[in-house]
């Protein structure tokens, strides 16, 4: 009565996770299925001598498919807590293109002119513009402050390392014509400048742009793969086809 009644509560929590996935509300799965493991284990344990006496090859049967169940809901659980990446963006999907940022850009804006995918909507901008700009809490930009404040004559000292910042994201905004969904990605040049990471960050709604559901994150598992799929067959693939498309005109 008590496994019953304990099974009865639970597939209706994972009914009630399973609707709000299909409104697009943010989800976390891993701890439910944390939650069914654990209620599958101590009910499975309670008849584990009558499962050992009767048949050993069913109970390393069970005993398996447990550990299975186990470590894929630790996954997702790790996988929507933790991410993947450190830094600000801990969830994207990223890929390395062996193609510097100038060249991934212009794949992306000549693909702007033909595919849809790289289209979105008139007002939604395409490919931002890269945030720079004076780092005024430096040493330096502090000393030349104070020296403004004295005389406001004084020349902007020249950029470098120190006193300018540049900011590591270009971010390129794409579209899902068929979902009408907006997909926002960035571009990231690497410390081998032939290599860029292309990442690939959220979905949202034309609609209702700024509800962001994040990939590796706010997806369930098959859906989240098929959403990593998409992206790299309609998005991915396209710039590097391009890419290459180019470089033999070149050659």
């Amino acid at each position: 009565a008590i496994a019953s009644g304990s099974f009865k509560i639970l597939i209706k929590l994972l009914n009630a996770i399973l609707q709000n996935n299909k409104k697009n509300i943010k989800i976390d799965m891993g701890f439910p299925l944390l939650i069914l493991f654990t209620v599958l284990l101590f009910f499975g344990l309670k008849k584990l001598n009558s499962i050992t006496k009767n048949s050993r090859w069913i109970f390393w049967t069970v005993i398996t498919l447990l550990g299975c169940f186990f470590l894929f809901a630790a996954n997702e659980f790790s996988r929507q807590k933790t991410g993947g990446l450190a830094g600000s963006y801990l969830f994207v999907e990223s890929w390395k293109i062996q193609a510097s940022e100038r060249e991934v850009i212009d794949a992306i804006r000549e693909l702007h002119k033909v595919n849809a995918n790289f289209n979105p909507p008139g007002n939604i901008e395409f490919i931002s513009k890269r945030d720079t700009g004076y780092n005024w809490a430096s040493f330096e930009m502090q000393a030349y402050n104070k020296k403004l404040a004295i005389n406001s004559l004084t020349p902007l000292p020249e950029k470098n390392k120190e006193n300018y910042y540049h900011d590591y994201w270009l971010y390129v905004t794409l579209y899902y014509p068929d979902t009408k969904e907006i997909v926002n990605t960035w571009t990231r040049p690497a410390s081998d400048t032939a290599i860029t990471t292309f990442a690939f960050i959220s979905l949202s709604k034309i609609d209702n742009p700024t509800k962001f559901r994040l990939i590796n994150r706010d997806l369930w598992f098959i859906d989240n793969k098929r959403q990593i799929e998409k992206f790299k067959q309609l998005i991915v693939e396209k710039i590097k086809g391009e890419i290459d498309r180019k470089r033999k005109i070149r050659n």
